[in-house]
């Protein structure tokens, strides 16, 4: 069982309660064609044995079958030539592919995201919050626990542990495919019969200077075992390729769907909630300059810390700069210039009477000015703002690398409802009956119910399942008569109609439903049908609007319970 945590199978399959959701399906068919690379590996190894078989005779038998030398026994004479007639190819083909199968399968033991204790700590912190409030616990609603939340999602937010490791891995495995397809491809091509030998591996099949005539009898099932492997391993570049893909950020492309739904979300104050860079050039460019910093920058700063430790040398202490106060840098300098004419005044009365008295005059003339030198000072000393960094983009961070990982194996409603109880945005049950739309159509005496929109997310729910019909509303009257099922409008799908009685009273159950899911469920709702709708009639027309004959009493009630127009 270490082997197989090692490996992260449990993870990989979804056994593992923790790790359910690491793996997406992209990963699960990576460690499978590394499993049947494996297998192909195995298969030839026992077909073919540990040595290539090799049978050699006279060269005259391969033209004529009747001389005596023809039906002697030659396998002495063929363990000699296998040295001479045995290609590169033909005597490692089998070697080769169980190398390849278990650097292949090895690569998860690595632990670079698989395996990495750093990378299933952050998925656990993400799977505790995300069971709390999937859950509806009461320690949901303490103060200090949502305080706790905040925390872990601005680490989440702030660190790309994630995108690094997971961009690691997938970047070596597809080296790695990659390696493996072209010495698979050309030990393939030295098998067939075009001719085609790129590194003149090839024999003639003869031995002993053309004395012996061999033959390899393996030599068709290497060939069609390499163009097995070789269909497998292009199969698993592309997978790799595409998790690779993922890594980069684009919102939008290659399953970051979620930056996207990101990007639309805005506070109370209108301003965006995440900072998401949506241009996939600049994307593509701030990936660039990440990986040749990673490169060529990264080593140089690594070396230079490790010298500095090495050589014990540190950076001395910092000069402590405080920040003195205005009031303190205004009485400092009050200060000295009261020190200043004290001074001066000394040297006037030094020298002589008609100086003095010349210097005095030019002192009270300077006098107002002096005075006045600070205020002007005062005056243009203005308020420096702090200079603030701005705030990273978002695109490579934790917290959405997990949500659109989730999103392969979690109903992506389910992720786009949880984002309304992480952020300050309204959620579908602010869905309110709006009194205003709904209607009774006097004519064939029929409801029509309409519910008021719940904002961004309702638009990102519709976004989402625009293949599947968007959201839907069920839901039913309970009356005199019992349970009323409902009908869909022709003009609005998410509106209810109903088939009423005048002068009944009914109240409306619904919920929010996606992909035949219920996702939220609505506030109940009572009404009551006029009996007589002559005077309704006559100011709405054949429409009448529900707020027209809602009683005076259900109106206030349902009004101080949040029910808006």
């Amino acid at each position: 069982m270490a082997f197989l945590d090692i490996l992260n199978i449990p993870g990989l399959l979804g056994t593992d309660l923790h790790a359910f959701k690491r793996a997406n399906v992209y990963d699960k068919l990576d460690l499978g064609l590394a499993g049947v690379v494996a297998l192909i590996g195995v298969s030839v190894l026992i077909l073919n044995g540990f040595s290539s078989p090799l049978t050699c005779v006279p060269a005259g038998c391969s033209s004529s079958g009747t001389s005596t030398n023809c039906a002697l026994d030659w396998t002495y004479q063929s363990g000699l030539c296998k040295n001479e007639v045995l290609s590169l190819p033909d005597a490692n083909f089998h070697y080769l592919l169980v190398v390849l199968a278990l650097l292949l399968v090895g690569l998860l033991t690595v632990p670079i995201y698989w395996g990495s204790n750093a990378s299933k700590e952050l998925f656990d912190n993400f799977y505790y919050i995300w069971a709390k409030l999937k859950n509806g616990d009461e320690e949901c609603k303490d103060v200090e626990w949502k305080r706790r939340m905040h925390f872990v999602l601005d680490q989440l937010k702030s660190g790309n542990s994630l995108t690094t490791r997971y961009a690691l891995y997938h970047g070596v495995a597809l080296v790695l495919d990659l390696v493996a397809l072209v010495v698979v491809g050309l030990y393939t091509l030295n098998f067939t019969d075009l001719g085609l030998d790129p590194l003149g591996l090839a024999t003639d099949g003869s031995c002993s200077n053309g004395a012996f005539t061999c033959n390899i009898p393996n030599r068709n099932l290497f060939k069609w075992f390499g163009v097995l492997t070789s269909l497998v391993l292009v199969g698993k570049a592309i997978v790799n390729l595409k998790c690779l893909l993922f890594s980069l950020g684009l919102p939008g492309l290659f399953g970051r769907n979620f930056l996207i739904y990101a990007n639309q979300l805005n506070d109370n104050s209108g301003e965006g909630i995440y900072n998401i860079q949506t241009n996939p050039i600049m994307v593509l460019l701030q990936t660039l300059l990440v990986v040749l910093k990673l490169i060529f920058i990264a080593p140089i700063q690594w070396l230079v810390a490790f010298c500095k430790f090495y050589a014990r040398k540190t950076d001395g202490p910092k000069e402590i700069i405080k920040r003195l106060s205005a009031t303190n840098i205004r009485a400092e300098q009050k200060e000295t210039k009261k020190v200043e004419k004290e001074a001066k005044a000394l040297e006037t009365e030094a020298s002589g009477d008609d100086d003095a008295a010349v210097k005095k005059g030019d002192a009270k003339k300077e006098k107002p000015k002096e005075i006045e030198k600070p205020k002007e000072e005062e005056k243009k000393e203005e308020p420096v703002s702090t200079p603030l960094i701005a705030r990273p983009a978002q695109n490579w961070s934790d917290l959405f690398f997990i949500i659109d990982i989730l999103s392969y194996n979690i109903d992506p409603c389910d992720l786009i409802l949880f984002m309304t109880k992480i952020n300050p945005v309204p959620g579908l049950e602010n869905k309110k009956v709006s009194v205003d739309i709904s209607y009774l159509d006097t004519t064939t005496t029929t409801m029509v119910v309409s519910h008021t929109d719940a904002g961004v997310i309702e638009g990102l729910l519709d976004t989402e399942l625009a293949t599947e019909g968007g959201l839907q509303i069920v839901g039913w009257l309970e009356g005199p008569t019992g349970i009323m099922w409902s009908q869909k409008t022709q003009d609005n799908p998410k509106n209810l109609a109903f088939a009423v009685s005048l002068g009944s009273t009914y109240e409306l159950v619904s919920a929010v439903y996606g992909r035949g899911r219920m996702l939220a469920r609505l506030q109940n709702f009572t009404f009551q049908c006029p009996q007589d709708t002559k005077k309704q009639i006559k100011k709405y027309g054949n429409n009448v609007p529900l707020s027209a004959f809602i009683s005076q009493s259900l109106f206030q009630k349902f009004s101080s319970e949040g029910v808006t127009a």
